[in-house]
């Protein structure tokens, strides 16, 4: 759809009602995109799955839901099929196939969420990713998968210049669960700080369990606003981003992230070569992609930046350049809203039925949901996990 279409549709709008588990990095990410996707007629309203009730779907809003398989949210949906009302599925990583003993992963994996993962997809009038992979697998279970570019927003970013540090800072930003994928650098980064005294390691939100905090190798704790976090990366000047991605399964599906974020900072970046960077990554142009995951093609990479400024600094403007004129939000957004333009049509030509569920029904669901919470919690990390997140809950109105 063109963008003057668009802007001929303004003035009807659609309104979305956007629903979440928490306020985590995808959920601050599409309200950023929501909220760009205004200029289009895009309202937005925000709603915590523990808030839904049937007043909330009382408006002819198109619900969102972001990357949830509680088993309330598919009590919702349920409740939405009957009342004949479409609702969009966002997702952004393959759920299915997560490995590992992090709670994240075990979670996944409980039959609970297996089996409101399934129905949250394949009754999903349409199923939003950000990856090509990941739609291949999604679209067996739901064919209305749709594949939407991820972006970066590029206001996030400082306006006053970043001032220039003397040291070579190396970095890296991720999840506690990207240890197997840093286990890949164990003989790179000791090779560099042995080899090359004026380099710097530094990491935020996870730093691998065999390297140790020194004046050279620093770490950062993992901050929950998205906008700080940013604000913060930036700021740190990194002349290289490494984006180090092991072979099991599940990175196949992940998105371009590093690619974006690393690019938007005019940080020359390293990537695996997986699904994740072929697409998007022009090797030597606008990054290098690593063949091999071996100690050796990875300080052969990362020398090759050392050893050419001039030329690090080239493809770190290119990707700059790539990413700003493919992945800015404000390109991106008129794609997003193009679909939430049919959703809206789409609730427009249909007979609602209203929302209704029953004093009982609710309390009784409310019961259930809090019972399995607690069974899965127990079964993800014991009694001290379980405990911490019914404080947690307790305490979310008053933080």
């Amino acid at each position: 759809m063109h963008v003057s279409k668009m802007m001929s549709d303004v003035r009807s709008g659609v309104d979305v009602l956007l629903i979440v588990e928490a306020d985590i990095a995808t959920t601050q990410l599409t309200e950023q995109l929501l909220s760009e996707c205004a200029k289009f007629g895009v309202r937005y309203k925000k709603v915590y799955l523990s808030q839904l009730d049937e007043y909330v779907f009382s408006s002819s809003a198109l619900p969102l839901f972001v990357r949830t398989a509680d088993p309330v949210a598919m009590f919702w949906m349920e409740s939405l099929k009957r009342s004949n009302i479409p609702y969009f599925f966002y997702i952004d990583d393959n759920f299915w196939l997560i490995g590992g003993e992090t709670p994240l992963a075990k979670y996944y994996r409980h039959p609970i969420i297996r089996r409101s993962l399934k129905f949250a997809v394949e009754n999903a009038h349409a199923v939003i990713t950000n990856s090509a992979a990941l739609k291949e697998f999604i679209l067996p279970k739901n064919l209305n998968t749709v594949l939407l570019p991820a972006f970066f927003d590029f206001s996030l970013l400082p306006v006053r210049a970043i001032e220039p540090v003397s040291e070579y800072r190396i970095g890296f930003a991720g999840s506690p669960s990207r240890d197997a994928d840093l286990d890949i650098l164990k003989d790179v980064i000791p090779h560099f700080l042995a080899q090359r005294d004026e380099v710097v390691f530094e990491f935020i939100g996870c730093l691998p369990n065999w390297l140790e905090q020194g004046p050279r190798v620093r770490f950062f704790e993992h901050m929950n606003s998205y906008t700080d976090y940013i604000a913060f990366q930036v700021q740190r000047s990194w002349k290289i981003g490494l984006a180090p991605l092991d072979n099991k399964t599940s990175n196949k599906y992940k998105t371009n992230n590093k690619y974006r974020e690393y690019s938007a900072f005019r940080c020359a970046g390293v990537y695996s070569v997986s699904e994740s960077y072929v697409d998007s990554v022009v090797d030597g142009v606008t990054g290098l992609l690593v063949e091999a995951n071996t100690a050796e093609c990875w300080v052969a990479a990362i020398e090759r930046y050392l050893d050419d400024e001039p030329g690090r600094a080239s493809i770190a403007e290119q990707a700059y350049n790539d990413v700003n004129s493919r992945f800015n939000i404000a390109v991106v957004a008129t794609q997003w809203t193009a679909l939430f333009q049919q959703g809206g049509r789409l609730l427009d030509n249909r007979e609602i039925l209203p929302v209704r569920v029953s004093s009982w029904g609710g309390f009784i669901k409310k019961l259930s949901h809090y019972w399995l919470m607690i069974e899965i919690s127990m079964y993800e990390g014991g009694f001290k996990l379980t405990l911490y997140r019914v404080l947690k809950k307790m305490l979310r109105p008053f933080i």
